[in-house]
């Protein structure tokens, strides 16, 4: 009994005194101060090299830690270690581990290391003991969106949310309500943490499921909210709580992205489209001005156009055509269309509306983000221009982006929702010209080239602007605006536009003319002067009727020498015998003309030769008084005789003359002739010689 008692103390003895002395050796929590660390669920904006640093900082208080290390894992997987001593004086540390922008959560395990325990304490020794003091998951790496503007911009309410662990939000967005400046964490998107605009968690999704990237969108909308509001900035204080600019602001600048977002997607104009139109274009230059400010590394603003209303308010049409325009005036700006949206209501729309504004949105963030191919009529149709095509004024040409494969929609049936009503409405009905006191239903026909539709007019027409969609519209089967519409191949609506200027028509070249000049080139001749051509396009085409540019010139210039072959160039740009087309047309940057009648020329010179004839050599060639006309040199001083015919084959007059000696020549008067093209034969005995002659002044 007492060999056992004396046992168990021995146990309790030793046990205590290790307790003891690892209570007296590791660090506590206490014991290590973070200055860096992540946040729960944190997201940090990917580089050019798609990833990022995590910066990790902190300071060791006691003495007995010399190392601090780090572990971190990938999806829970061991994806690195790293130990750093702590500085002896400081005992601060720190770490920068890169993880990749992916579809993988990160988690950090942050360890303090003691120093070896002194062998002579306790009669025991150590290594040196560690203990985890810090402990953070659920980390990505990604993209940061920003969301501004009113109730489109809130957008929607998704009976089944959508979450996902790379889709995140920070910051609670509750407007109205004073905002509490300790909500500032990061959240997975549809909790309670604050709004999630439906169209922004699409996005989200898409970017996601596509291209494999987490993503944070952080909304600063509010309903029923002016231009003027969103652009209120408190200087000195832009973070300013309580102005709606200021509580977005603060939200980025806590979740630390503030220099790294992505874009802007500005959603708003309803309420100056509503009373105040004039005001949207004052204040948006400014609130632009503010946010390349305070997000300096801001790359796009995608800029919604606002859908028809039905306030009677005229300046409404004006603000959609600065949304329009707003590419012009900040480059990075890019517009898209909202009319012809599913299921609007007049003023907001229903969830499959605004799930489709996500994914037109998410295909232009793609491709100016992450590389997408899908490029192709993505973009909503903007005009560039429009003009008359024909000096008879019947025609007009509507001229959109480059790439644009437009489509001019038929009559449009529209069903009434709420009892089922038919009504059918065409697109004619919604051009106007010199809006609002011209004219509508002036359109005969419609026909689609490229990004071009070609509108046969009922009548000549004079008006000077061409305006597509009213300012507004009250529907008497629907009442609000719901087509028809011009739209591209992809179906993106052509955003609307208001008193766009019609470029006169410029001159058609009904006079051309080309005429081969011996074997060296062909001259093409027109006369069309006029003032408002800056160039002229000329182009030609070989036996497969395929017209190519050939040449761009000044609008002063009415002539063309098509070479055999250019200088310095090895091969011939045309050739012998073949059978040549040629037309122009006049360019300016307002308007283009139709082409000129196609007119053909040939370098085959001399035609049905026998074996006494062949081809002289006349200079100057084109002639304006006197010719030169050299023959062979057993002809020196011999009669020969002359006829020269049109280009109709009709003899314009028959001569003799005598070579002259020495150089064998013959001379001959042009200066009575009409400018233009004829075919000389000269004749010796039994020997032709022909030869091409231009006339011009």
């Amino acid at each position: 009994m007492f060999a056992c008692f004396v046992d168990h103390t021995y146990v309790r003895l030793f046990i205590l005194t290790l307790l003891a002395i690892l209570c007296r050796s590791l660090p506590s929590q206490a014991q290590v101060t973070l200055d860096q660390w992540p946040a729960p669920l944190q997201l940090y904006p990917r580089d050019q090299n798609s990833q990022c640093s995590v910066s990790i900082t902190g300071r060791a208080s006691s003495a007995t830690i010399t190392a601090v290390s780090l572990v971190v894992l990938r999806n829970q997987q061991r994806y690195r270690y790293e130990r750093v001593p702590v500085e002896s004086n400081t005992g601060r540390f720190g770490f920068k581990p890169v993880i990749k922008a992916e579809l993988a959560e990160y988690s950090f395990q942050l360890f303090a290391h003691r120093a070896p325990v002194n062998p002579a304490v306790n009669g025991l020794s150590s290594v040196g003991d560690s203990i985890r003091v810090a402990v953070r998951d659920s980390i990505v790496c990604g993209d940061v969106f920003l969301i501004m503007g009113q109730s489109n911009a809130v957008g929607g309410s998704d009976p089944n949310p959508y979450r996902n662990e790379f889709c995140r939000s920070f910051g609670v967005n509750r407007p109205g309500t004073p905002y509490n400046p300790a909500d500032t964490a990061w959240c997975l998107i549809n909790t309670n943490e604050g709004l999630n605009s439906l169209w922004g968690v699409e996005l989200q999704r898409l970017i996601k499921e596509q291209h494999g990237i987490p993503t944070a969108v952080i909304n600063g909308a509010a309903p029923s909210t002016t231009i003027g509001e969103h652009t209120m900035r408190t200087e000195g204080r832009p973070a300013d709580l309580t102005t709606l600019y200021g509580r977005l602001l603060y939200r980025v600048r806590k979740a630390g992205v503030a220099d790294r977002v992505r874009a802007m997607i500005w959603r708003q104009g309803e309420a100056e489209a509503q009373g105040n139109p004039g005001a949207y274009m004052q204040w948006f230059p400014q609130l632009y001005k503010h946010w390349k400010l305070d997000y300096p590394n801001l790359q796009k603003v995608y800029h919604s156009q606002l859908n028809l209303l039905t306030d009677p308010v005229l300046g409404a049409g004006e603000l959609r055509d600065f949304q329009r325009r707003s590419k012009q005036i900040f480059p990075d700006n890019q517009p898209i269309a909202t009319v012809g949206l599913a299921a609007y209501n007049g003023v907001h729309f229903g969830n499959e509306g605004y799930r489709q504004f996500g994914r037109e949105l998410f295909r232009l963030v793609a491709r100016d983000f992450y590389g997408s191919t899908d490029t192709s009529n993505i973009e909503s149709p903007d005009i560039q221009r429009i003009f008359f095509r024909t000096p008879a004024r019947d025609e007009l040409v509507l001229e959109f982006n480059p790439g644009q494969m437009m489509r001019w929609q038929a009559d449009t049936t529209l069903v009434n929702p709420a009892n089922g009503n038919r009504s059918q409405l065409a697109l004619p009905l919604f051009m106007y010209t010199d809006y609002p006191g011209g004219e509508a239903n002036f359109i005969q026909s419609a026909t689609e080239q490229g990004n071009r539709i070609i509108l046969k007019l009922k009548k000549p027409m004079y008006a000077q602007t061409l305006t597509y969609l009213p300012s507004y519209y009250q529907d008497g089967q629907l009442g609000y605006f719901a087509g028809p519409f011009i739209q591209n191949r992809r179906g993106m609506r052509a955003l609307t536009f208001f008193r766009v200027p019609i470029a006169a028509p410029l001159p058609v070249a009904t006079d051309l003319q080309a005429v081969a000049v011996d074997t060296s080139y062909v001259r093409l001749s027109w006369n069309q002067p006029v003032d408002e051509v800056e160039q002229w396009l000329v182009e030609r085409a070989d036996s497969t009727d395929q017209f190519r540019p050939i040449a761009t010139l000044s609008g002063s210039v009415l002539t063309y020498d098509d070479p055999r072959r250019s200088p310095g160039q090895a091969t011939e740009s045309l050739r012998l015998d073949a059978l040549y087309q040629y037309r122009v047309r006049a360019l300016s940057r307002r308007a283009e003309a139709d082409y000129s009648p196609v007119v053909t020329a040939s370098l085959r010179l001399v035609l049905g030769l026998d074996e006494h004839e062949g081809v002289a050599r006349v200079y100057p060639n084109p002639a304006s008084d006197e010719v030169r006309i050299e023959v062979p040199v057993g002809w020196a001083g011999a009669p020969v005789r002359l006829t020269l015919t049109d280009a109709t084959g009709r003899v314009v007059w028959r001569r003799s003359e005598r070579v002259t000696g020495g150089e064998p020549l013959v001379l001959a008067s042009v200066k009575d002739l009409p400018t233009g093209a004829y075919l000389l034969a000269v004749e010796h005995r039994q020997a032709v010689l022909r030869c091409r002659l231009v006339v011009g002044r």
